[in-house]
């Protein structure tokens, strides 16, 4: 509800708000666990207090029975195999996102304006993440305020300031809570083949509580023909952030020879490529930094159809990430193999970047040819043509930092990895003991994921050309060409790839405190740096066609026509798209040049439609029925566009670079849509996967399969 009104009458007026957005619904979570034969024979095979893991999934599961989809798992030694399903458990879900907006405008005096606002809003969820065991979910909650106060000052009819001071707070958090207290102590247990986990998922708790203080001030004067603007917005953020570890620890199991997964949790061996994991060090950090930007823009009115637009801009926007003890990387080919020292355990900084400047150039001619070709062709006032040219910087965003502060040394990332031998089939035993006490010292083969020293902020050019134009029956018509490009881009680039071993740089002295990687250089671990390195290029005409409210019927129609193209749409993954974080070729081989192709934000077509319809029936709303029944619109927005480009990957690493990001071969004349897997049991050596993975022809296929390793190599 909203409710206004005058404090003082013609000074002080109040305005305020309340929002509350409730959700109540039904979601699912979906739990693999024993059905009830299983959970039958796993007690009568460990009875209660004979197996301690078995107890604790037991408590942890509460004993929650799968029904359906229903496999056996392999429990070896001559025991009879445990059967698993799938359990679909239904719960309650809660949303609350509440907002309340308070707003006072005084005048102080007829040229000072006095205004104050205070927003404050929260979302809570009490459940955050699923598949989750009962008393073992976690909540989400993100409460924000936001002051400001605005003071607005005439100093004379051609001059006016506007001065505000505004304080805003944002936490989102998502806390380790569970309703079980066993849930905030208890490591991940992994159990692997497709069976849900035991514990709270290893990137909770993290969040990030964040207090911005801001002044801005803009001073506007005009004289003659020009509107001149001036001013600057400075923001000083103090922040804490939370970032993701496995502070708790995490256990995985691997399966061995007769043994699955489970049966390895059982008898607690960690099978082959078990992991126990356990990361040292403080996940808090403070991202503390200024951001300054200021302007200066001058409106001339050069004649009267033709208004210039010039203007200048220039931000810094301070850096964030120096709060990390290392944040930018060290290259590589710099540790000694013997000792195992280098850089990479120094101290580093990221570059101030300085030279953050934005003019911005726009033009407006609107032609007041009453009469001859000009006024029948443009009509007097009835046509604007505009055209403009603007630079824009991007900040850096939070997981750049987030992701720095994760790697070492920031956090040692701890592990112990099992392994089949001839001395231990089963893998190293006591496996759940094992999970690290205390962290290891920091080793050149450890990863990490960094920036470099000259990390800079991306720019985005932008220029457009449009015409604007009255047409009758209260129809506006608007055609124009819109480009952008972006330069200097955030992208992930794989700095020391695994290559062939005739590619690597391998020392003379073996090292003993450590092993050889399998990447460029062998003895550094893997090294994803966020990089400049991406670029991106858009071009589009947009056609827009608004009718006004007339006659109660209001429509607009818009549709884009575009193609943009990039290198690196995104810096993460997204799932279910294909997209990757890394390029097809590591970059240092011209990977991101080769990955040049349509973006992911690509949409070829367009098209929305917006349309408000009034009733013409007691739009005066007199009386009671007309309160009721008068002044009713329908209204809506309906939206078609192209779909999401998808990326064709080869499935095995083809040219033994950089891991399995390969792309197959593409065959123009083959069936559209069709894929040829490699297949060393097809007698063609390819399968159709849409086929039931029949043998396929890989010519009638348009996506060819390339063996491993028999791509070719830079």
């Amino acid at each position: 509800f909203t409710l206004g009104g005058p404090v003082k009458k013609n000074k002080t007026f109040f305005f305020g708000s309340f929002q509350d957005q409730r959700q109540r619904s039904q979601s699912t979570n979906e739990l693999v666990v024993p059905t009830a034969s299983g959970w039958a024979t796993l007690n009568s095979l460990f009875p209660k207090g004979t197996n301690p893991r078995v107890d604790l999934y037991r408590e942890v599961t509460g004993g929650i029975t799968g029904d359906t989809n229903p496999f056996s798992v392999i429990m070896g030694a001559g025991r009879p195999n445990v059967e698993f399903g799938t359990k679909i458990e239904p719960y309650a879900q809660k949303y609350l996102d509440r907002q309340f907006l308070l707003r006072l405008d005084h005048q102080i005096s007829s040229g000072d304006q006095l205004s104050g606002r205070l927003l404050r809003s929260k979302q809570t969820s009490p459940i955050a993440l699923t598949p989750f065991f009962p008393g073992f979910s976690t909540s989400y909650s993100y409460p924000a305020l936001n002051l400001a106060v605005t003071e607005t000052h005439v100093f004379s009819p051609a001059m006016t300031n506007e001065l505000r001071l505004a304080y805003n707070r944002a936490n989102l958090d998502y806390p380790l809570d569970p309703q079980n207290p066993l849930g905030k102590t208890l490591a991940r247990w992994t159990i692997g083949g497709g069976i849900t986990p035991l514990g709270i998922a290893t990137n909770l708790p993290q969040g990030r509580t964040v207090n911005n203080y801001v002044l801005q001030d803009t001073v506007t004067y005009v004289r003659g023909k020009h509107s001149f603007r001036t001013g600057m917005n400075v923001t000083k953020q103090r922040a804490r952030q939370f970032a993701p570890i496995r502070e708790r620890g995490e256990i995985a199991y691997g399966t061995a020879t007769g043994y699955s997964n489970f049966a390895n949790f059982v008898d607690d061996f960690g099978g082959s490529g078990g992991v126990v994991y356990r990361d040292f060090g403080s996940a808090r950090y403070y991202p503390d930094f200024t951001r300054q930007a200021y302007f200066f823009q001058d409106r001339w009115r050069t004649t009267h159809d033709i208004t210039l637009t010039l203007g200048v801009r220039y931000e810094y926007f301070g850096t964030p990430m120096n709060c990390l003890y290392k944040a930018s990387w060290s290259g590589l080919f710099n540790v000694d193999p013997v000792t195992g020292k280098g850089p990479y355990m120094d101290p580093t900084k990221v570059d101030p970047d300085k030279n953050n400047w934005s003019p911005t150039v726009g033009i407006a001619w609107s032609p007041s040819a009453a009469s001859g070709l000009m006024g029948k062709l443009f009509g007097e006032k009835k046509t604007v043509i505009r055209t403009g040219y603007q630079i824009g910087y991007d900040s850096f965003f939070n997981n750049i930092a987030s992701n720095a502060k994760v790697s070492t040394p920031n956090v040692i990332s701890t592990s112990v990895p099992s392994s089949v031998t001839t001395q231990n089939p089963r893998g190293v035993a006591a496996w759940s003991t094992l999970v690290p006490a205390k962290a290891r010292d920091p080793l050149p083969t450890d990863s990490q994921t960094l920036m470099p020293k000259n990390l800079v902020n991306p720019y985005t050019q932008r220029w457009s050309f449009g015409i604007q134009r009255e047409l009758p029956d209260m129809w506006l018509l608007d055609i124009s060409y819109v480009g952008s490009k972006g330069t200097r881009l955030y992208a992930n680039e794989d700095m020391n790839p695994v290559v062939p071993s005739s590619m690597r740089v391998v020392p003379s002295v073996t090292p003993t405190l450590f092993s050889l990687t399998t990447r460029l250089d062998t003895l550094q671990g893997s090294r994803l740096i966020r990089t400049n390195g991406g670029d991106s290029n858009y071009h589009a005409l947009q056609v827009g066609a608004d009718r006004r409210l007339s006659k109660g019927l209001m429509v607009r129609v818009a549709y884009t026509w575009s193609k943009a193209i990039d290198n690196a749409s995104e810096i993460f993954g997204v799932g279910n798209t294909n997209l990757p974080q890394n390029t097809a070729v590591p970059s240092i081989y011209g990977g991101l040049r080769i990955d040049r192709g349509l973006s992911f934000f690509d949409r070829t077509h367009r098209a929305s439609f917006t349309y408000v319809y009034q009733f013409p029936f007691m739009n005066d709303q007199r009386g009671l029925l007309g309160r009721v029944a008068g002044g009713w619109q329908i209204s809506g927005i309906t939206t078609f566009e192209t779909g999401v480009p998808l990326n064709i990957y080869n499935g095995l690493d083809a040219d033994g670079i950089g891991g399995n990001f390969d792309r197959p071969l593409f065959n123009p004349s083959g069936q559209p849509g069709v894929r040829a897997q490699v297949s060393a049991t097809s007698p063609t050596g390819y399968v159709n996967p849409e086929a039931n993975n029949a043998p396929i022809n890989m010519m009638d296929a348009m996506y060819i399969g390339l063996k491993a390793n028999t791509g070719t190599t830079p």
